[in-house]
Parts: C-alpha cells; structure tokens; sequence
C-alpha cells in the first residue's frame, strides 16, 4: 500500500510568508487638480480618468506573474475600476471591503477649503500633537479610521494566515498612508508625508509571526526616521 508522505520540516520552512500588497488606485476625477467636487466622495462618484485606466491596465500587466491569490477592494468607483484590471488578468473575483475608502476628510461639494491645507493640519493634530479624534468638520478622526480599517485588515490576515502568495488591497493614499504605519511598525508614522504614494502604488508587507512587516514603499525599501 502507498502512503502518501508528509512535507519535511525543512520543506515547510521554506513556504513563503502570506504577503499583503496595499495598492492605491488610479488617477481619478477627483485626483485631478481644479476639478470641482460636484458630488460627495463616495459610491460610484468619481470614476477613473483615462490616464488612470491605463495606469490601471499598466498595473495588471506588471502584476501579470505575481502568485496573487484574492483581492479586497475599497467600494469607491476609482478602487474597483483598479482592482478590476487586475482581478480579469487573474481571473478572481473581488471582494468589496467598505471599510477600505478613502478618510473622510469633512469637504462638502460647495466647501472653499484647500484639500492639502485640510490634510496637512490634519496630519499635524494627528502625528505630532497626538490629538486621534480631531477631526474637520463633520468628517472622520484619526481613531475612528482606525477603528474600521484595523479590524478589517486583522480579519484578511486570520483569514489568511495559512495561505502563500499574495492577497491584494486596493484602497487610497490617505487612508493606506496613515494606516499602513500603524499596521507594520517598522515604517515611521510620518513616512507617507514625506513618500506620499503615487498612483497604482505599491506597499509591500507580509506576515511574519502574525505581525505585517513593510519590505517595499513604491520602492523604497528602507525606512529610517
């Protein structure tokens, strides 16, 4: 009788750790410098740019060889459009992750503030004066982002824990540049101000004694403050 034989140990080790690729969308409508905020961010607002769908397009031929095994995206028009191009190429369904959109950073369609100026004193109350629930307006606070992004990517890394290869989020510059630093602590807090993640960039983690490490920022690799 034939018995199938188990994977030695020394085969076991070398499985390669769970990675977990963070990629902002496409260029989009709301990306785009002057163009007003007709509508609120949100749902089917916003669509890709034509630049961004080849950027898109750029992407899923990039990752044409990559083990990607599942793929989360935020619901925000732009994010599905951009994971889209990569599920066909792999040919894998998506799996919506509402908790994955953008920070709302409180800017209605008729308001007259700076988006940047919103953001950078944002990140200020955030980061240095350490305030995680102030917030513009009616718009969200450093704690509540945390509170629905965090849990989310914990349960994508429970889930799969035992797998190999790579499992793709596609969300957005903000949410992925203040929250990717709190997941995988050998980035500073601030590194995204100072490396803001162009679009269809990459973060690079994977799972090591169920911690994310950062190996690639948009290829950067080293992390220093």
């Amino acid at each position: 009788m034939l018995v199938a034989s188990l994977p030695s140990a020394a085969a076991v080790a070398e499985t390669p750790p769970l990675q977990i690729w963070f990629i902002r969308h496409g260029e989009s409508e709301i990306n785009v410098p002057g163009n007003p905020r007709l509508v609120p961010d949100g749902g089917m607002s916003y669509p890709l740019t034509r630049r961004g769908v080849e950027q898109a397009r750029e992407l899923a031929a990039t990752l044409n060889g990559e083990p990607i095994t599942k793929i989360y995206t935020s619901t925000h028009l732009r994010a599905v459009q951009t994971a889209d191009a990569v599920a066909f190429d792999h040919t894998l369904t998506l799996s919506l992750a509402p908790e994955a959109v953008e920070i709302d950073f409180g800017l209605t369609p008729d308001s007259t503030q700076d988006v940047r100026a919103v953001y950078n004193d944002l990140a200020r109350k955030w980061l240095i004066e350490k305030d995680l629930e102030a917030r513009n307006g009616r718009g969200e606070s450093f704690g509540e982002v945390q509170r629905r992004f965090l849990p989310f990517v914990r349960e994508v890394m429970n889930r799969h824990a035992l797998d190999s290869g790579i499992v793709v989020i596609v969300a957005h510059s903000a949410t992925l540049g203040f929250m990717v630093p709190v997941l995988a602590n050998n980035v500073p807090a601030d590194f995204a101000l100072r490396h803001p993640l162009p679009n269809t960039g990459i973060i690079k983690t994977e799972l090591r004694d169920s911690r994310l490490v950062c190996t690639d920022w948009a290829g950067i690799t080293t992390f220093g403050e």
